[in-house]
Formats: C-alpha cells, structure tokens, sequence
C-alpha cells in the first residue's frame, strides 16, 4: 500500500486541474449542499431498484483522528501535500488531527466495471474508471441525475488535501476494494517535477490498482468508523474535511435537496455527528423540516 504521483515525461504539458474550483464559486450556497447534493444523485443513479439508503457522518471534536491514528493513511503522500504551489488552500501539516466525513450508500451497485482499464473507451460504463482515473468524463447518460464527470469533485473540493477515499462493494462480482485520489496542481519536490494526481492502492506492473487485503480494508474501515461490511454500494471518505461543513447544514441540505424523493420513500439519509443523529424518512420528514426551519 502506498501513495503514488507520477513524474512527468520532458515538454510535457503542465497541468493545474481547476475542474473543482466550479464548486467555490456562487453557483451553490455552501460545500454542505453541494455534497449532499451529488453524492445523493449519484446514490440514486447508483440503486438498484429498491429504496437507497445513504448514511453521512461527521466525525469532528473527538470523534476526529489523532495525527498518530491517520498517519499511516498519508505517509507518502505529504511530501506532496506541503509542496510549494501544489494549490491546496489550507494544507494540514503532520500534526493536526484528521476531521472526516463518511458518505455511504447502500442499495446500490457500487463502483463496477474493469479495475485495469487504464484509457477511456465510449460506450464503455465502467464506475470505477470515470470515478478514479478520469476528469470531466462520465460513462452515465443524458437521463441520469448525477455525473461522475464533475459532480464527483465536491468530495475532494471538501478536503483541505483535496483528496478523497472510495471503499466499495460491487454488486456483480461482490468483491472489496479500497482506493484513494488526491488531487494537486503541478508541484516540484526538491527540484523534481511532479504530476497533479496521485492514487492510493497497490502497482504492480505500472497502473496503480486497488487494495483487496481483507486485512488493510479492514483497518481503513475500523479507523474511519464505516458501516459497510458486504452490501454493495459505496463509502466515501473526506479527510481533513474543512471547517465550513456542520451537522445542521447537512441536515439542512438533506431536506432542502430531496423532499420529494424521501417523501417518496425512494431514498432514506441518516446524518450522524458527535451524540447527533437525525434519520430522515417520509414518517419523519416533516418533523425534521419543521425543526430546522422548513425546507426552502
């Protein structure tokens, strides 16, 4: 297991993704609506006929990692979080405690498709791939909600090391698997040139892959408290998730975004948060409307 970015060939061209910075601008209200907002699109994009259920915690205060507790999940990776100009806004340095966020869907199909297909291929509907190794593409078509193509950039627009990690599922072949993406500018590291992305997992013959060790998936899942065992679906997690996002403005989005499909009973949402946790169904609804505020 490692973290891995890759060096850039002579005369490549330099590549400073802004992709992610759609999502800082005035089109929506806050990272708490626009996160609800694609990954429950993309949940539902994802069911399987059933009703979705999605569970999002916050895990700040103590339920936050310690430096030691979220170390080996970064170890060589933070050469390239504290380059100079790699573009992170507020990078966290070594010490400072690992604020995430969990967001899980279940009823789902997880993240299908070849784990090996390196280049896109139209027509083509691999999850993994557009989720991991492509940006502002997507295999979903013109009546799906959600676009992995640039939907899927909140989650690491959200994280102070713009990075996101994706346990899966899958509902085809029910294998586990467990990959990370950071992604960065162009960076230098003691004089050498750096590509933007780097992907967690293992490289056995040059394309990275992700990590099936029962062993190491089991850790990840233990340390950053994920519900799913077996059932398809995915679970993503936002490290060193930025201050702006709070139980209430998750809740808030919850029954603002989807009032009508909850009402539907097409998709319950828990949000869980230190000695919080409000589950959202089409029984509870109006209540959790009306002690918020009411949906806008």
């Amino acid at each position: 297991m490692a973290w891995y970015f890759r060096q850039p060939s002579a005369g490549e061209t330099t590549r400073d993704p802004i992709v992610g910075e759609f999502f800082s601008t005035d089109a929506i209200s806050g990272a708490a609506e626009a996160l609800v907002r694609e990954g429950i699109q993309n949940a539902l994009d994802a069911g399987t006929g059933g009703q979705v259920h999605v569970r999002i915690l916050l895990a700040k205060e103590s339920c936050a990692l310690s430096a030691a507790q979220s170390a080996e999940w970064f170890t060589d990776a933070w050469p390239h979080i504290e380059a100079s100009g790699n573009g992170l806004r507020d990078a966290p340095t070594r010490s400072d405690v690992c604020k995430f966020l969990v967001f899980e869907d279940f009823g789902t199909t997880g993240l299908k498709g070849d784990v090996q297909q390196a280049f896109d291929e139209p027509g083509n509907k691999n999850s993994f791939f557009y989720f991991f190794r492509a940006e502002g593409r997507t295999g979903k078509g013109e009546s799906d909600r959600g676009r992995w193509g640039v939907g899927k950039h909140v989650f690491p627009r959200s994280s102070r090391v713009n990075g996101v990690f994706g346990l899966t599922v899958r509902s085809d072949d029910q294998k586990r698997m467990l990959m990370g993406h950071i992604v960065l500018k162009s960076h230098k590291i003691g004089g050498e040139h750096w590509s933007p992305d780097g992907h967690l997992g293992t490289r056995p013959n040059g394309l990275v892959l992700p990590m099936e060790s029962s062993d190491q998936l089991d850790q990840f899942a233990n340390t950053f408290q994920i519900r799913r065992t077996t059932e398809p679906g995915l679970s993503l997690v936002v490290p060193f998730l930025d201050d702006e996002i709070t139980y209430e403005s998750l809740v808030r989005a919850v029954v603002d975004g989807y009032f009508y499909p909850i009402l539907r009973g097409q998709i319950t949402v828990d949000v869980e948060s230190e000695g919080q946790r409000c589950s959202i169904t089409k029984e509870s609804l109006v209540n959790t409307a009306l002690d918020i505020g009411g949906a806008d």
